[in-house]
């Protein structure tokens, strides 16, 4: 077995050796080699196209949609002056805005439970 090696050894050397011989050797242009190289890549890139960058959109004109929070601050301070101005059509005005009592007690605790929402509550109900 240690023969078959050192044979195979010597003629891998052998096949080798002439390679490596200082007359034998071919002067090697760097210059082309790149160049040569280079044109191997470009073949394996892929196709080099014009890149297009996608055109910007155009910018969004509609509104933004309501708020829930302000729709539901609108009502509460809406309701609330009609109601202080017919105390006694309380009733009637819920109705009308699709409310009852309890509904409406829901609504302002609501309002009521955050702070941010009382504030803009009060500013709504102090204007007008």
């Amino acid at each position: 077995m240690h023969n078959i090696t050192r044979i195979l050894a010597a003629a891998v050397l052998f096949t080798a050796l002439p390679a490596c011989e200082a007359g034998t050797a071919k002067k090697i242009d760097t210059k082309k080699s790149v160049a040569k190289a280079d044109a191997k890549a470009d073949a394996k890139a892929p196709d080099s196209k014009t890149v297009t960058t996608p055109e910007p959109k155009p910018a969004d004109t509609t509104p933004p949609a309501p708020d829930p929070a302000d729709e539901k601050i609108q009502l509460a301070a809406t309701l609330a002056k009609e109601i202080s101005g017919a105390p006694d059509k309380a009733d009637e005005i819920l109705g009308k805005h699709g409310l009852d009592r309890d509904k409406l007690d829901a609504l302002m605790f609501e309002i009521a439970g955050d702070p941010a929402l009382t504030k803009r509550y009060m500013d709504a109900r102090s204007q007008g």
